[in-house]
C-alpha cells in the first residue's frame, strides 16, 4: 500500500494562532538533524564495503515447536526489508512533545510533507537499497509507508539465496505448520547501515479477530434492502441520533430470546441510541457535533458483507460513508451466513457508524491470513493509514500474542509507525484482548500484541447496564457458567485483556503512566531503576455480549442476518469513534485534533476533580480467565488505574472536549509562514533553520 494521500495543511491557516513548532528539548537538535540531512544528501567519508553484513533479527521457535519439514523452494511469501528512518531519535522526541499537555509543542502537529522531510529516508538511500537487492536477485518494489519499507515478492530459494540464510519447518502445538529464518539475514555492506532489518522471514504470528458472540449461526430478518430504506424513514423522524428500525429490533429481541434472554435496550443489548445516551454523547450530536469532516480507519484481514454494511446505515440512519482500500493481494474468501467471515470488519463499521454518524470510514483491507502469511502482509495494512495520513482517528481490533515469536525488527517497525501518528495529529486505539490476564490464553499473566506499545491507547471491554449513569464493571463472563452453558460462544466466553508488558516498557524521562502503578505489577520487563513496564490497558468501553451490540454481518436478496457482539474488539472502535466526535467538534477546530491521547487522559486522571468528571471508574471485578487453566487472582478492579479497566469507561459528555484542550503557547507564529511551514517547497535547509530560531525562541521563553 503506498502514499496515496495529497498532502495538505494539517489546521487551516486563521483557524489558531500557534506555532509550528520543533519544540523546547530540540535545542541541540538542529545541528544532528543537518548533519544527518548532510550525510543523507552526500556520500558519507571513507570507503563503504561491499562485503555481507547481518541486519536486524529474526523469531525464536515458539515453546513446544517440533520440527516438521522446511517450506519448499518455490513456495511463495511477502518480505518487507525495513529502512531506518532519518531522524530517529528526533521522531520519538518531537512524538513525546507533541503529545504532552504539559509541553509548549502539545499539539503542534506536523503535516505530511514536513514528517517526511523530518523523518523519512531519502530518495537516494531507497535507490541504492533497492539497488542492492536486485543485484542480489530480487525484485524488490516501491518503497512504501513514507518510504520505511521496500516490498519483496520472491519465493522461499530466492530468499535463502538473496541473504544467505536456511528456513526451517516446524509443527506448532496447535497442530499448524510454519517456517523460519534459521539466522539473520545477510545484505550487502554498502547499505547495511540504511536497513533496520527484514521483515516476514516467518509466519508464526497470525492476526486474531478475538471479538464474541453467541453461537456460529446469526438471526435472519427477512427484509429487502429497499424496504429497510422506506420503512425506516419515520422510525428516524429526522433525529440526528441513529435509531434502530423496527426490522432490527424485532430480530434482535428473537436472537436474545433463542438464548433465554429477554430483549432490553441499555440491558441485554445497546443500540446507538441507548450508548448515545449511557456514554453521555447525545447532546453532541444533537447540537451538531456528528463526526462531520473527520475520517476514521479501520483495519481488517478479511473481505466485508458490503451489502450488510450499508443494510445497517439505512436502518439505524446513519449517513457515514465507507470506502474500501484493499490490498493487492486481495481477500479471496468471502463472508457467508455461517463462515463468520466480515464479522469484525461489520463490528468495527457499523460501530463507528452508530457513534459518529457523519464521519467518513476508511477500510483497509490486508490479505486473508494464510498459510503463508508474514509479518509483512501484517505491517504493511498496520502502516497504511498512517502513510496515508487521510483519518485522524484509527481502530485495529486485530491482535496476536505479546509471549510469541515476534520478531524485534517488527516491533520496532510498529513503533515507528505509531509515532509518525502521534506526530501527525492520529488517534490509533487498538482491543486490549477476549483473553484477560492471561492474554495467551495460557494459565499464565500475559498481554497482547500491539496493545502493549506505550505509543497505542488499549481499549478494554465492559459489562453495562442502564441508559444514564449506567453500572459498570470489567467485562468477565469466562467464569460465569449459567450465563455461557450451551450457548456456543466463541472462545467459551471472555474477559477484558489487561495486565503487564514483558517487552515494552518506559524510561524515567518520559512515563505518562508514572503515578499509576496498578494492584499486581511487577517488574516483568528487567526495566531499570526509575523505568516502568508497560501498563495495559489504558480505559475500557461495551465488550460484553451480555450487554453486546447488534450487527448486521450478511444480507443477500432475502434479507440480512445478526449477531450479538462484544469484545475489546467492539470496545477499540467505540472510543475510536468518540474520539472523531471530539475531532469534529469546534474546540478542536481552534485547538487541533486530539492525536496521541494517552499522555492527556493519564494527564486528567492525576486530578481527583478531573478524574471524577471524564471516567467512570470501575471498582469491582477482575479480568482472570479461567478457560485457560489460570487460578490466580490477577487483576483486581480498584479505585483508580487497575490492570482490568484502565482508568475506567470515558464519561463522554466531559472526556470529548477534554481532548480538545489548547495548546499554552502564544508565540506570534501562524501555520504556513514559519520556515517549518515553507519546508515543502524549500527543502531540508528551511526545517534546520526553524529548529534554530526555535530552539533560541525557547531558551529565551
Amino acid at each position: 500500500m503506498g502514499n496515496t494521500h495529497a498532502p495538505r495543511a494539517r489546521i487551516p491557516g486563521g483557524a489558531r494562532r500557534r506555532a509550528l513548532r520543533i519544540g523546547l528539548p530540540l535545542a541541540v537538535l538542529a545541528v544532528a538533524i543537518a548533519t544527518g540531512s548532510a550525510q543523507a544528501d552526500g556520500a558519507a567519508p571513507g570507503t563503504v564495503s561491499n562485503a555481507l553484513a547481518a541486519v536486524g533479527s529474526i523469531a525464536a521457535a515458539p515453546a513446544g515447536a517440533k520440527a516438521a519439514a522446511e517450506p519448499s523452494d518455490s513456495t511463495a511469501i511477502n518480505v518487507d526489508i525495513a529502512l531506518q528512518p532519518r531522524n530517529a531519535a528526533e521522531l520519538a522526541t518531537y512524538a513525546e512533545l507533541v503529545s504532552d499537555p504539559n509541553s509548549l509543542s502539545y499539539k503542534q502537529y506536523l503535516t505530511k510533507e514536513q514528517t517526511q522531510l523530518l523523518f523519512a529516508p531519502s530518495q537516494s538511500e531507497v535507490d541504492g537499497v533497492r539497488t542492492a537487492l536486485t543485484a542480489a536477485g530480487l525484485n524488490p518494489g516501491s518503497a512504501i509507508d513514507d518510504n520505511l519499507y521496500i516490498p519483496v515478492a520472491a519465493t522461499v530459494g530466492q530468499l535463502k539465496q538473496a541473504f544467505k540464510i536456511g528456513f526451517a519447518g516446524y509443527e506448532l502445538t496447535d497442530g499448524q505448520l510454519a517456517f523460519n529464518a534459521t539466522s539473520v539475514p545477510k545484505i550487502s555492506g554498502s547499505v547495511a547501515d540504511e536497513v533496520k532489518g527484514i521483515i516476514g522471514l516467518d509466519d508464526f504470528v497470525k492476526p486474531n479477530d478475538d471479538y464474541q458472540t453467541a453461537g456460529k449461526r446469526g438471526q435472519k430478518a427477512a427484509v429487502s434492502a429497499a424496504m429497510i430504506a422506506s420503512k425506516t424513514a419515520a422510525t428516524h423522524n429526522n433525529s440526528v441520533i441513529p435509531t434502530m428500525c423496527p426490522s432490527l429490533t424485532s430480530t434482535t429481541d428473537s436472537y436474545l430470546a433463542q438464548y433465554g434472554y429477554v430483549g432490553k435496550d441499555g440491558g441485554t443489548y445497546y443500540s446507538p441510541t441507548a450508548m448515545a445516551s449511557a456514554y453521555g454523547y447525545a447532546g453532541l450530536l444533537e447540537s451538531g457535533t456528528e463526526g462531520q469532516g473527520v475520517t476514521v480507519a479501520v483495519e481488517e484481514w478479511e473481505a466485508p458483507d458490503r451489502q450488510a454494511i450499508a443494510d445497517y446505515e439505512n436502518c439505524v440512519g446513519s449517513q457515514s460513508k465507507v470506502s474500501y482500500v484493499s490490498d493487492n493481494a486481495g481477500t479471496p474468501a468471502q463472508p457467508t451466513p455461517t463462515n463468520l467471515v466480515g464479522v469484525e470488519t461489520g463490528i468495527d463499521i457499523e460501530s463507528v457508524a452508530s457513534v459518529a454518524p457523519k464521519a467518513s470510514i476508511i477500510d483497509y483491507e490486508g490479505p486473508d491470513d494464510s498459510a503463508s502469511f508474514t509479518d509483512a502482509d501484517w505491517l504493511d495494512t498496520f502502516a497504511a493509514p498512517v502513510a496515508a495520513d487521510s483519518a485522524k482517528a484509527i481502530s485495529l481490533s486485530w491482535l496476536s500474542c505479546e509471549t510469541g515469536p515476534i520478531d524485534t525488527t517488527l516491533e520496532d517497525g510498529q513503533t515507528t509507525t505509531l509515532q509518525l501518528a502521534a506526530v501527525q495529529g492520529q488517534s490509533f486505539f487498538t482491543a486490549s484482548g477476549d483473553n484477560g490476564s492471561e492474554g495467551c490464553a495460557e494459565p499464565e499473566p500475559s498481554v497482547s500484541d500491539a496493545a502493549n506499545n506505550p505509543w497505542i491507547t488499549a481499549v478494554g471491554g465492559t459489562y453495562m447496564q442502564g441508559l444514564t449513569n449506567p453500572t459498570v464493571t470489567p467485562w468477565n463472563d469466562s467464569f460465569d457458567t449459567s450465563a455461557t452453558s450451551g450457548l456456543g460462544l466463541i472462545n467459551d466466553g471472555g474477559a477484558s485483556g489487561g495486565g503487564v508488558s514483558t517487552l515494552q516498557s518506559f524510561t524515567s524521562d518520559w512515563n505518562y503512566q508514572a503515578g499509576f502503578l496498578a494492584p499486581g505489577y511487577s517488574n516483568v520487563c528487567g526495566v531499570s531503576t526509575g523505568g516502568a513496564c508497560r501498563q495495559v490497558p489504558d480505559l475500557s468501553a461495551l465488550g460484553d455480549w451480555r450487554s453486546g451490540f447488534p450487527v448486521v454481518y450478511y444480507a443477500d436478496g432475502s434479507g440480512y442476518d445478526i449477531l450479538m457482539v462484544a469484545g475489546t474488539s467492539l470496545a477499540s472502535p467505540i472510543t475510536a469513534a468518540m474520539t472523531a466526535l471530539a475531532d469534529s467538534s469546534d474546540r478542536c477546530a481552534l485547538n487541533g485534533p486530539a492525536g496521541f491521547i494517552n499522555p492527556t487522559i493519564y494527564n486528567l486522571a492525576k486530578n481527583p476533580t478531573t478524574y471524577a468528571a471524564n471516567f467512570q471508574d470501575e471498582t469491582t471485578g477482575n479480568n482472570a480467565y479461567t478457560p485457560s487453566g489460570y487460578t490466580g487472582s490477577l487483576y483486581q478492579a480498584t479505585t483508580g488505574y487497575d490492570m482490568a479497566s484502565g482508568l475506567g469507561s470515558p464519561k463522554a459528555r466531559n472526556f470529548i472536549p477534554s481532548l480538545c484542550a489548547s495548546n499554552t503557547w502564544t508565540g506570534g507564529w501562524s501555520f504556513g509562514h514559519s520556515p517549518l511551514g515553507l519546508a515543502p517547497e524549500h527543502g531540508q535547509a528551511s526545517i534546520d533553520k526553524t529548529i534554530t530560531i526555535e530552539a533560541a525562541e525557547e531558551r529565551s521563553h
